[in-house]
């Protein structure tokens, strides 16, 4: 079968032959139906995260065509999407349903030892793994991780009803930050951006107020021109470094919520968070109840997709569209569709 493999920090992206996977003890091998090209999967590649050899892929949806041993529930022509990568399933963690935490967690897309979904066929865990709605296209499954993502990170966040929010960055993790927000109730929202086509993107999505931050270098001091209030947490939502930025800019009190996953060194100085009562909250991922629930709400419409898929490719002309997207760049998310 045809899979994208990773060839290293300074080399293209290939398309390669490799063997068709196989279902093992409580797995499942699936048909690629989507599979969203992820800002992880293009830092991962930038800073050399992975080794050679690598199929990303971990924001996906597909159809089972095989079942492993020891699986119930499951049949081909299933459609699924899953938390994707295999927990030990012995570990102290594992055993209390907290495989999210498990020591040993395999990452699906970030290590060889489980390939991800560039690729026409991939395997998922039957214990990870959830069923598509009928309502649902692969189309709008697949963008459901990075839903769960923006899930996660409000939730770390543990907010008050109406507290008051400033996200940074308008990618398809900010925008999904600043859907829950207004879904659970946040009082004001806001999100700044740079790039004039995101900005115009998330004015269409009426995520809540927009700011341009080409003009308005300090999005806290326009957050408080427009609302009259102090922002209760700042989202950050880029992954590049700016902490000491951030720091500098926040209010006395405010939370940080970084999100952006940043794989490149950060400097800062604490002595400047603490003189303001900063706190500083660093997630990455999901729980493994937040994928239901996001497939819940898609289903019954209470919260959309639209406007996060900007584009979508053949696995052919993913190495092209790779490259292209590890520049400078206006999409949001971008989906393979093989």
């Amino acid at each position: 079968m045809k899979a994208i493999v990773y060839q290293g920090p300074h080399a293209r992206l290939a398309v390669a032959d490799v063997p068709m996977p196989r279902a093992a003890a409580g797995e499942l091998v699936f048909k690629v139906g989507a599979c969203g090209i992820c800002a992880s999967d293009l830092h991962a590649a930038e800073v050399g995260l992975c080794p050679p050899g690598v199929v990303f892929g971990h924001e996906y949806a597909g159809e089972v065509i095989e079942v492993g041993a020891g699986v119930s529930g499951w049949q081909p022509g299933d459609r699924l999407v899953a938390l994707p990568g295999r927990p030990c399933g012995t570990c102290a963690a594992c055993s209390d349903g907290r495989t999210h935490q498990c020591a040993s967690f395999v990452p699906q897309g970030f290590d060889p030892r489980m390939p991800g979904a560039y690729a026409e066929y991939s395997t998922a865990m039957a214990g990870m793994a959830i069923k598509i709605p009928a309502s649902l296209s692969d189309r709008d499954a697949a963008v459901v991780e990075p839903l769960a993502v923006g899930l996660g990170a409000w939730r770390s966040a543990a907010l008050p009803a109406g507290a008051s929010v400033l996200v940074i960055g308008a990618g398809v993790i900010g925008l999904s930050v600043a859907k829950w927000a207004r879904f659970f109730g946040a009082g004001d929202v806001a999100i700044s951006e740079l790039l004039p086509a995101r900005l115009e993107r998330a004015r269409r999505m009426n995520v809540g107020l927009v700011i341009d931050g080409s003009i308005a270098s300090d999005p806290v001091a326009e957050f408080q021109k427009q609302t009259g209030r102090a922002p209760t947490v700042i989202f950050e939502c880029v992954g590049r470094p700016m902490v000491q930025r951030l720091i500098d800019i926040a209010p006395a009190g405010t939370q940080l919520v970084l999100v952006g996953t940043g794989m490149q060194p950060e400097q800062f100085t604490v002595l400047s968070a603490a003189l303001k009562r900063l706190r500083m909250t660093f997630v990455i991922g999901y729980e493994p109840a937040d994928f239901p629930f996001v497939l819940r709400m898609l289903d019954a419409g209470r919260i959309g997709v639209d406007g996060l898929v900007t584009a979508t490719t053949s696995l052919a002309d993913v190495p092209d569209v790779f490259a292209r997207l590890q520049q400078p760049n206006d999409h949001c998310k971008v989906l393979i569709t093989p």
